[in-house]
């Protein structure tokens, strides 16, 4: 019997976890004998809750944890403010022995920051993933649902938990029996694993074209690169500079140039909201060549300069209705609450 441990952390996300321990109860129901165990875990209160006010038992705490194949850190809102010496300590003593560790969410900030996942593949949701690539440069970083493999497993988070369960019961059980499960769960749309994670900005049920989704994409991932520029990212997705502007009008009511520009000040701003960095640093790596001229754009856009918007508690409100990335990137949810981060 293969053993699930589920380490809960305050303000988990209550979508992913029940949708992979329903994952793993209905391939139970389907196989002569079950295959599959599972427990949660705790390191600080045995009730724990979740960020939709949903408190779960732990059966345990991680100190205590000795017979499982598999732990997996779920965690949400917070995630910087639960990271214990102690939890990260028991972390690395199972890598040492072997274990397979895994994280929902935002659970892969206490698997990096115990150093366990250096030179591992890893996803998180598209919201912190630009924060978590800067803070951990030794973790590789990919933009998908879910990574499975060397001893890992992650899941970017809600939905995406089910499908890395079910990729790991067609790992554990084949083909016929991850689909059984999938179907009877009415799963039908099932991804597999190298899946792209798209956020606001990509997303294809916005209705925009190919094109303009895909320069987003290359956008987002070339935040640093100040090589090439828009005229690159035009010809990588087969159209003419002059074209890609008018279809971004049309999107967005800017050309791509001004969109590009404003997604990498958003990611400045999460790293100026969400890291200790150095301005002049979060400067480079977010693709500026002059500072000052970071300074003027930063201050343009939001209306503070980076030092005031460190210091200040909260982002100010926008319609949740509007697209801008200078919003959508942000390192708060809607509402702009602290207790509601991502």
């Amino acid at each position: 019997m293969k053993t699930f441990a589920f380490l809960l952390q305050p303000s988990f996300q209550l979508l992913g976890l029940v949708s992979a321990i329903e994952a793993l109860r209905v391939a139970n129901s389907v196989c002569e004998t079950p295959f599959y165990a599972w427990e949660f875990v705790h390191d600080d209160e045995a009730s724990v809750m979740s960020s939709a006010g949903v408190s779960l038992p732990a059966a345990r705490h991680i100190s205590e944890l000795e017979e499982f194949d598999v732990l997996i850190v779920t965690a949400s809102f917070r995630h910087q403010d639960h990271v214990g010496a102690a939890t990260a300590a028991a972390l690395r003593r199972f890598a040492r022995f072997g274990k397979t560790l895994g994280s929902f969410e935002s659970g892969i900030y206490h698997l990096a920051q115990a150093g366990v996942m250096d030179g591992h593949k890893a996803t998180a949701h598209f919201n912190n993933l630009p924060l978590f690539e800067q803070l951990f440069p030794r973790v590789e970083f990919l933009r998908s649902l879910f990574t499975c493999g060397q001893g890992r497993m992650t899941a970017s988070g809600g939905s995406a938990c089910l499908d890395l369960m079910l990729h790991v019961i067609e790992t554990d059980l084949g083909a016929v029996v991850a689909t059984r499960v999938a179907s009877l769960i009415c799963h039908p749309g099932r991804r597999l694993q190298g899946a792209p994670q798209d956020g606001l900005l990509t997303a294809r049920s916005l209705g925009h074209q190919p094109a303009v989704r895909g320069a987003c994409r290359l956008m987002e991932e070339r935040i640093g690169d100040t090589a090439g520029g828009i005229a690159a990212i035009a010809a990588q997705v087969g159209v003419s500079r002059r074209h890609l502007d008018r279809m971004f009008l049309a999107a967005f009511g800017c050309t791509a140039s001004d969109y590009f520009r404003q997604i990498r000040l958003a990611r400045a701003r999460k790293l100026v909201k969400g890291s200790a960095l150095e301005f002049g640093e979060i400067s480079s790596r977010c693709g500026f060549g002059s500072y000052s001229h970071f300074l003027l754009r930063y201050r343009e856009l939001f209306g503070v300069s980076p030092s005031q918007d460190r210091r200040a508690p909260n982002l100010s409100a926008h319609d949740p209705a509007e697209i801008r990335p200078s919003d959508d990137l942000h390192p708060f949810q809607a509402g702009l609450d602290l207790t509601r981060m991502i």
